[in-house]
């Protein structure tokens, strides 16, 4: 009886991490996970610079923004569609201009 209360339990556990976790996970701003993981080694933190330029505050329209990086006018490296597409450009647009 006590084995089968600590197994149910440390289910129970189990459950509750797991969901906890993901749960967590679900709520981290994509857009700010894509910067992170595609312009934060350039552009800083919260797009406060670094080897790159500033990028706040964010002015540039969600199309202008897709331009820049497909065919960028600097030394910036070009992010092809399969790197990164239309729809996570915009997050990170979003993400840009939610930066105060």
């Amino acid at each position: 009886m006590i084995a089968k209360r600590i197994v149910l339990s440390c289910l129970v556990w189990t459950v509750a991490a797991g969901s906890w976790t993901l749960g967590g996970a679900a709520q981290e701003p994509v857009g700010e996970r894509l910067y992170v993981a595609n312009c934060q080694r350039c552009h800083g933190t919260e797009g406060r610079g670094g080897q790159g330029p500033t990028l706040v505050p964010f002015t540039w329209t969600h199309d202008e923004a897709r331009d820049r990086i497909r065919h960028p006018l600097c030394d910036m490296p070009p992010f092809r569609e399969s790197d990164l597409s239309d729809a996570d450009i915009r997050e990170i647009v979003d993400y840009l201009k939610s930066i105060k």
